[in-house]
């Protein structure tokens, strides 16, 4: 059975970088899911969340290679 595994970490969405990859993601019709996406934009409202989590970008792990390379694509 395959399982999700992280290909990127992101602080903030609305980094250009984070914004193309999932663009990119979509259009190579790789499916990916977003961790932590609406935590680390309300980050600081519930008490005694951390401050420094990232937006994960996982994809199934026998997509992980196609999707390190269009991530290491990006400039």
């Amino acid at each position: 059975m395959s399982k999700a595994v992280t290909v990127a970490t992101f602080t903030s969405n609305f980094d250009m970088k984070y914004m193309l990859f999932k663009e990119m993601l979509d259009e190579a019709g790789i499916d990916f899911m977003l961790v932590n996406e609406i935590t680390s934009t309300i980050d600081g409202t519930f008490s005694g969340s951390p401050t420094n989590i990232g937006i994960e970008i996982r994809v199934m792990e026998d997509k992980f290679e196609e999707a390190l390379e269009i991530y290491n694509s990006i400039k």
